[in-house]
């Protein structure tokens, strides 16, 4: 666990392919680190919004800016309860050493 608000240890991963036993390329997600993050969704009218149109849920995840997270782009994504793609990266901001990743997961 981290002090503040970066309490929600994510998992961020990479898109990869393997071989199946026919030696097919097989499209997969490998982990390329965690990281605590602090996690923040839109306002309750945005996130009944977008679950109705779209029937996904977007959120914005706060993590220290290092060598992993500077080499996150928009192809990966966050694992934290579910699969989140990334739709934007906030550039870092070495005043605050910050960087934030705007992302959203399917919703059933």
């Amino acid at each position: 666990m981290t002090a503040g608000r970066r309490d929600k240890l994510v998992t961020l991963q990479r898109a990869t392919t393997v071989q199946d036993e026919y030696f097919e390329e097989i499209p997969t997600w490998a982990d390329i680190g965690s990281e605590w993050a602090a996690v923040y969704f839109g306002r309750g009218s945005e996130r009944r919004e977008a679950a109705m149109e779209q029937g996904s849920q977007a959120a914005t995840f706060n993590v220290l800016s290092n060598d992993l997270t500077r080499s996150v782009t928009l192809k990966d994504r966050i694992f934290w309860e579910a699969a989140w793609d990334i739709t934007a990266i906030a550039p870092d901001t070495p005043k605050r050493g910050q960087i934030e990743f705007t992302a959203v997961r399917a919703v059933a």
